[in-house]
């Protein structure tokens, strides 16, 4: 699977769709003005908004069009490209890698076996992307966003261990 940026980057909502091979199976579209991004998946759509909180130690809380936190996502200030994120109460580890082409890992206890991984694609080439300490970080924050919501869904809970493949 393959997070691809649709329309161009500094436009006033951005567009991402997760293709698995041909299909699309998720689309986001992210309004960085407001920090929200509204997620569908089939007959499923949600709007979530994305907040940064914390001084010292970075956070990203998720929030849902109801005002309730359902998640946050927080990076390790250690090693920059790894992290937790917390969805419905469920923890994942994250990692996200840059060599050769940027590809975003979900593992859910186990750090050896991956749960699901997401190569990230941008509309200028460029593949250095990360999840915290850059100016789009919320827009990185939301493809996490997307794809644990994705990963959540009951239709998706079946074909998961394909996904990590």
């Amino acid at each position: 699977m393959k997070w691809v940026l649709v329309n161009n980057h500094h436009s006033p909502l951005q567009e991402y769709h997760l293709m698995d091979e041909e299909t699309c199976r998720v689309v986001i579209k992210y309004n960085p003005r407001q920090h929200s991004a509204r997620i569908t998946c089939g007959i499923h759509q949600r709007l979530f908004f994305i907040e940064t909180t914390g001084s010292l130690k970075q956070k990203t809380v998720f929030t849902n069009e109801y005002g309730l936190e359902i998640g946050s996502l927080t990076p390790d200030s250690f090693t920059g490209g790894n992290g937790l994120v917390t969805i419905n109460e469920k923890k994942y580890n994250y990692s996200l890698n840059n060599n050769p082409l940027a590809e975003l890992i979900i593992y859910d206890k186990d750090m050896s076996e991956p749960l699901v991984s997401c190569g990230l694609e941008t509309s200028n080439s460029i593949t250095k992307i990360a999840l915290s300490n850059n100016t789009d970080s919320s827009d990185n924050s939301c493809l996490l966003l997307g794809l644990c919501w994705y990963l959540f869904l009951p239709v998706v809970k079946e074909n998961v261990a394909e996904y990590a493949a």
